[in-house]
């Protein structure tokens, strides 16, 4: 051993969990690593960050250990456990080449609680435990954080007697205050990438407690025992596998499998700094990254068999036993690659299929959000918020109107007015309404179970309409109920009855607007022209080709960074500047206005990229339309 300052981490052991093998890249300048600013923006989104502030403020009075330093941090610790009691935020212990902070430790004469603080979805009385007498397997990667914890803890200070706990997010819990998000203001720390919480809070303002604290410990023992799962690996064997590999920065051996698929140490631009490509060349001399991977073929379940006979590109996969296992959608895909087809496959039966369609034709699509910490009185951790909607109508002579509608004030509970919006838009003809993707109709059945629990007869009217548009499940036959105007899943038409290959394997909008563009005259021709329709993107060219390199840009991509237009001094910022250009970064952006002291410039320009971000998906839907009724 020769690096005394390497040390395996609670980060860095979940990480070799997932992989062993991405030990080698983590925190190395010469590979990229996209799961850094991803995980950043999820926890900022989803109120990580609030979340682990508010367990701190439940057990008040405690010594937060801010040191960088390892040995600071540990010294400081070991001080404060002098104590009887005593309560320490981040306390950090080392053992070996093993190196952890707890989130928040409680010390009472030689008992110390370990608490691990999640933000994880969670119910008072959920079953940890599956009816074999299994742990969970979607509990086993927080279980394993704590596990790990412990196992350092332990060897660092065998004095004492320790119990693990999760401290997570309660569902059934719900808010007794106003506004308990905006006692936790994240704020920018200069250029870094650091959040600042108000520290003057008195736990009087908190209000009923939302995080419940649940005791792990037989779970753990299970773990370290080998009795989570059916086939359970020996626990403490790995972690200090992953220790050594880590210390002496060496590569674990690589593993090929499906795990790659979103590997964060994967770059598109420069494989010279992807580890991915590292991983995956030094089995494979002949891999090239771009090319067509096994992985790309949609919505295929057999990935990992085909990589473990030893085949990993999609062509191989044509010419192999498995193209028997390929679905037509998957067949059409890979048979596209092998003959380099570059043509679009459309199904006659679609065609068959608009003919029953009524105009005028409603496009809609939600933005919602579902935070840890509830924004207002009387609702719960997790619990759906509609906040924005938008909707193209198009009329059988080819006029198209737009309309929308957001939430933006941080007072308001949006979800009620948002149905009465939707329904003052939808609900004054029986023209067909189209979504993309179940969610649309996922969020109307939540709201309405919302309504219902209110008792509150005002609701009657859009409740049925609700039902109305929607489709649900008998809760005791099991059989679909449909609406007598239930919305029509034009996803799930794509699915069926159209491909192109620049859509890959993928059927998002970002993905199929692009392709319809790549190969429609008539699209490219309207759309290649300043928009006479619409609100936000009222005059925006949506198709525009770079002459001198010869590429035409997603219009996705055209989505501006409302921040490059700000007149104010960006250090005055209340957040990190960010484009909204997917349903994570809106979902991010909502969250971000729910605080009041922002700026009045930057609150207009948020939601301004909100709207247009909702208004690009309906007229992607709008266009995916129109392209089919012009080859009918």
């Amino acid at each position: 051993m020769t690096n005394k300052e390497r040390y395996l981490t609670k980060t860095r052991f979940n990480l070799a969990s997932s992989c062993p093998t991405k030990l080698f890249y983590t925190g190395k300048k010469e590979f990229t690593n996209k799961k850094n600013d991803d995980e950043f923006l999820l926890a900022l989104a989803e109120g990580g960050f609030q979340v682990g502030e508010l367990a701190k403020y439940y057990h008040p009075n405690g010594h937060n250990i801010d040191s960088l330093d390892i040995d600071e941090a540990i010294k400081e610790t070991n001080e404060l456990l002098t104590n009887d009691k005593v309560i320490i935020y981040e306390a950090a212990f080392k053992f070996d080449s093993y190196f952890i902070r707890v989130d928040v430790l409680i010390k009472d004469g030689n008992s110390i609680e370990l608490i691990e603080v999640k933000a994880k979805s969670f119910k008072s009385f959920d079953k940890f435990y599956s009816a074999s007498g299994f742990i969970k397997t979607s509990w086993l990667p927080y279980l394993h954080d704590v596990a790990f914890q412990l196992w350092v803890m332990k060897n660092a200070r065998s004095d004492f007697n320790i119990t693990p706990y999760l401290m997570l997010a309660d569902k059934n819990k719900k808010t007794s205050i106003d506004g308990l998000n905006q006692l936790f203001k994240i704020k920018k720390d200069g250029n870094r990438k650091k959040i600042v919480v108000s520290k003057d809070i008195d736990i009087s303002e908190l209000g009923e407690k939302i995080l419940a604290k649940v005791d792990v410990g037989d779970m753990v023992e299970m773990i370290y025992n080998g009795q989570a799962q059916k086939e359970s690996s020996d626990f403490i064997t790995k972690i200090k596998e992953y220790g050594e590999y880590y210390y002496n920065d060496k590569m674990y051996p690589i593993s090929l499998g499906t795990h790659c698929k979103k590997c964060e140490f994967k770059d598109d631009q420069d494989i010279s700094k992807s580890g991915y490509s590292k991983c995956w060349s030094s089995l494979y001399p002949e891999f090239k990254q771009n090319d067509p991977h096994v992985f790309n073929i949609w919505n295929y379940r057999k990935s990992q068999k085909v990589i473990d006979s030893g085949i990993y590109k999609m062509r191989d996969v044509y010419a192999s036993d498995f193209v028997e296992t390929l679905n037509d959608r998957q067949y059409l895909q890979v048979d596209k690659i092998v003959n380099e087809s570059i043509g679009e496959d459309i199904k006659p039966e679609l065609f068959n299929e608009m003919e029953k369609w009524e105009f005028p034709l409603h496009f809609i699509d939600f933005e919602t959000c579902m935070i840890a910490i509830p924004f207002h009185k009387g609702r719960t951790p997790y619990e759906q918020i509609a906040f924005q909607f938008s909707c193209h109508t198009l009329y059988e002579d080819g006029r198209i109107e737009h309309h929308e509608w957001i939430e933006s004030d941080a007072n308001n509970f949006p979800n009620y007015k948002f149905v009465e919006e939707l329904k003052n838009v939808l609900g004054n003809d029986n023209g067909s309404i189209f979504r993309y993707s179940a969610h649309e109709n996922t969020v109307l059945l939540q709201i309405k179970d919302q309504m219902m629990a209110s008792n509150d007869k005002r609701y009657k009217e859009l409740i049925d309409w609700i039902d109305s548009i929607t489709y649900r499940k008998d809760p005791e036959t099991k059989d679909k109920i449909e609406g007598e105007r239930n919305m029509i899943d034009l996803l799930e038409y794509v699915k069926k009855y159209y491909y192109h290959p620049k859509m890959g394997g993928s059927n998002s909008l970002k993905y199929v607007l692009p392709a319809i563009f790549s190969t429609s005259e008539f699209i490219r021709n309207k759309y290649s022209k300043k928009i006479d329709f619409g609100t936000n993107l009222k005059d925006t060219i949506l198709w525009e080709k770079n002459e001198k390199t010869n590429t035409v840009s997603n219009p996705y991509q055209l989505l501006e960074n409302q921040y490059d237009e700000i007149k104010i001094d960006k250090e005055k910022l209340y957040f990190l500047d960010q484009k909204v250009e997917d349903g994570a970064a809106a979902m991010l952006a909502y969250s971000k206005l729910q605080f009041s002291e922002m700026l009045d410039e930057e609150r207009e320009l948020l939601t301004l990229a909100l709207l247009q971000y909702c208004e690009l998906d309906t007229l992607a839907m709008v266009i995916i339309y129109e392209h089919w009724n012009s080859i009918k």
